[in-house]
């Protein structure tokens, strides 16, 4: 037996040099590793909020109060070192409940300082926020004028200004903290039922639901379609030829979206589905859930009149 022509010729699929014909930065291969990366994170996420930890136990009815109830009190505590203090114990809290530290870190510190670092960026300045010079940037020796506007001489970055924008975006970061710790902790489902609990309309609820399904039912048919253009091109597009077929992809994936919910709509009307979330396993408040709630309203009072004291 002798070896097929087709296996010795030289292949565009196939690279002596052993890189398997892929070219650096494939535009295609990047959106196939994007969407394996959201289904890994989601399935991770799912898988977390089943471990056996001390968040897990709760209610989702308790969770979702005390998420609010501390929300408040975060927004109304005056003083960082309270604001950093509630977060350490957030953290401990946390780790107690088996839930990754550095995704709880990173999912919020290596965005918000950014966004709203943005917004506050104006006004640590003295023509926004007049205030003690901290840092003179720049002396112009004589007053500014803008129209009807009118602005000091002397640019600078002042005290009440700085301790404002850290301020603000210590309570921003510590709220979304809050808020990624319940969503790691609470089943999406169980969430939803929860919201329901607090008369919620249906329709959100629904719209809700019907989303978060539809992200990964998309995501599942857009890896399906990334994946058969990869195979049939062995990597060789152009990245012209790729921005062509995202193009004509998305205007596909929206066609098919909108057939699809069509088709889920009323399979589900036909199966009785009223927009209520009903789950297998039952949900009811014990002894350690009312507990737990007593405890955050203790500590919710403690930081109201520890901010009180310290003026």
């Amino acid at each position: 037996m002798e070896l097929p022509n087709w296996l010795s010729e030289a292949s565009p699929a196939l690279c002596r040099c052993g890189c398997g014909g892929r070219r650096k930065g494939n535009f295609i291969e990047k959106t196939l590793r994007d969407i394996i990366k959201i289904i890994q994170e989601a399935v991770f996420s799912e898988e977390i909020a089943l471990r056996p930890g001390f968040l897990q136990r709760l209610d989702a009815r308790i969770k979702v109060i005390s998420l609010i109830y501390l929300l408040i009190i975060v927004n109304l505590c005056a003083h960082l070192s309270l604001l950093w203090g509630f977060y350490l114990v957030l953290l401990a809290i946390a780790v107690s409940s088996k839930l990754p530290l550095r995704q709880v870190v990173a999912r919020v510190w290596l965005v918000i300082p950014l966004f709203t670092g943005i917004m506050v960026l104006p006004s640590i300045f003295n023509w926004v926020r007049p205030g003690d010079p901290l840092w003179v940037i720049a002396d112009f020796h004589h007053s500014l004028h803008l129209g009807y506007l009118s602005f000091p001489s002397v640019l600078a970055v002042t005290s009440q200004g700085l301790w404002g924008g850290i301020m603000l975006i210590s309570r921003v970061g510590i709220s979304v903290s809050l808020a990624v710790v319940l969503t790691l902790s609470t089943r999406w489902m169980d969430f939803l039922r929860a919201l329901r609990t607090f008369f919620v309309p249906k329709i959100f609820i629904m719209t809700l639901e019907m989303t978060y399904r539809y992200i990964f039912v998309l995501v599942s048919a857009m890896e399906e379609m990334f994946l058969a253009r990869k195979a049939r091109d062995a990597g060789q597009s152009a990245p012209k030829e790729e921005r062509r077929f995202v193009a004509s992809a998305v205007g596909g994936l929206f066609g098919k979206s909108l057939q699809m919910s069509e088709e889920v709509y009323w399979a589900m009307t036909a199966r009785g589905y009223s927009g209520e979330i009903r789950l297998l396993k039952g949900s009811s408040l014990c002894w350690s859930d009312v507990l737990v709630l007593s405890l955050v309203v203790l500590a919710g009072l403690i930081l109201i009149a520890a901010n009180k004291v310290m003026g």
